[in-house]
């Protein structure tokens, strides 16, 4: 698959993942392409929009995982320089800095909780007539999530706000998951895009529907893009040029000209998964019934709105037991590349709000890939 190298040889040879041997300077990044927080890294990898930025002889090879928390086991343990994943996942990872110094350096996407904040009830549930009454009949179900993902801590929330007491409360991947809708073996699950309007009945199986989004339980969907402090430190030039393309793709992504084109790249990563669900999943108004039709934003840099997430994830995820410690280091946190590559693209305000673009919600039939 083009832009995709599974570094197999290079393991074999004792590579650390920092840089390759006989001098040559090939990084990994970490990313999900079953996850809408990554369609810019097919973009990057797909148009090369990398290569016009680093220095010359400078590579960048991506390494495709199916969950944050892979892609962060990777980068703790040397194996990438940066990664793909939701603010939990990107949290509990800078938490461990006795292991590997991480930084928070630049947002992927913010929403108001429709992309991974979302309770998925099976087909046959009642029609609830408000999030109290869905919480009661959650309540002595079978529920599951990816324990340590962003949909985990959208369900600890909701469970928290309305006492939602499961009978089980299980730690599935998106697949299993889905799988288990489809034989019924589950009430309820959170999961992410596009395996929501996968099996959602939106555009896609009908085996569930949507049934409270983020704003049930205060919850936003953020995407982080997290870099190695010694990458950064070793090799500044190449962590600027990769994340001023992260900003190209960004950019590539939110323009509505190149929806189609999107979806196209993407849909030679997430394989298996039908283009107009893949367009769905990024450009369809979901909840399909939802008020609001921004389906979520792309401000690259940290804005008072991505600050706030961020502060409030370690500390909740201390009160629940998941990280050791209740707040990141000061360092953690740091967008000045992101910054700095945003103005040098001609961009302002650099200082104050600012947002590269929005993405807003449209209905199924406006589909360019629609049945």
């Amino acid at each position: 698959m083009k832009g995709i190298f599974l570094v197999l040889c290079l393991a074999l040879i004792g590579w650390s993942g920092l840089t390759a041997p006989l001098g040559a300077e090939t990084f990994t990044v970490g990313f999900q392409p079953y996850d809408t927080i990554s369609y810019q890294v097919a973009v990057n990898a797909e148009l090369g929009l990398w290569k016009k930025y680093v220095p010359k002889g400078v590579e960048f090879e991506f390494s495709p995982a199916l969950q944050g928390t892979i892609v962060a086991n990777n980068m703790l343990a040397g194996k990438a320089v940066a990664g793909y994943m939701s603010i939990m996942p990107a949290t509990i990872l800078a938490s461990k800095d006795e292991q590997a110094e991480i930084k928070i350096a630049a947002s992927l996407g913010m929403s108001e909780g429709t992309r991974c904040s979302l309770v998925l009830v099976r087909k046959d549930a009642p029609q609830f007539k408000d999030v109290q009454e869905l919480a009661r009949w959650l309540d002595g179900k079978t529920i599951a999530a990816p324990k340590g993902s962003a949909s985990d801590q959208y369900l600890r929330k909701f469970f928290n706000k309305y006492n939602v007491k499961p009978k089980e409360y299980l730690n599935q991947s998106i697949e299993v998951i889905a799988t288990n809708f489809r034989i019924g073996k589950l009430d309820a699950a959170s999961a992410w895009e596009p395996t929501v309007s996968r099996i959602a009945d939106n555009v896609g199986e009908g085996y569930v529907r949507i049934a409270a989004d983020g704003s049930a339980a205060d919850n936003y969907d953020l995407g982080i893009l997290v870099v190695r402090n010694d990458f950064i430190k070793n090799h500044p030039e190449a962590a600027k040029g990769y994340i001023r393309s992260e900003l190209e793709a960004q950019r590539y992504l939110l323009d509505p000209a190149n929806q189609k084109s999107v979806i196209d790249i993407v849909a030679k990563y997430a394989t298996g998964i039908d283009k107009n669900v893949l367009w769905y999943s990024i450009y369809g108004q979901v909840p399909a019934d939802r008020a609001n039709p921004v389906r979520e934003w792309k401000s690259f840099y940290f804005n008072q709105k991505e600050k706030d997430n961020i502060a409030g994830v370690a500390p909740f995820l201390y009160a629940e037991k998941v990280i050791d410690k209740p707040a990141l280091k000061d360092w953690v946190v740091d967008d000045s590349i992101a910054r700095e590559v945003y103005q040098e693209a001609g961009y302002t305000p650099v200082d104050a709000e600012a947002t590269l673009g929005y993405i807003y919600g449209k209905k199924a039939a406006e589909s360019p890939f629609k049945k």
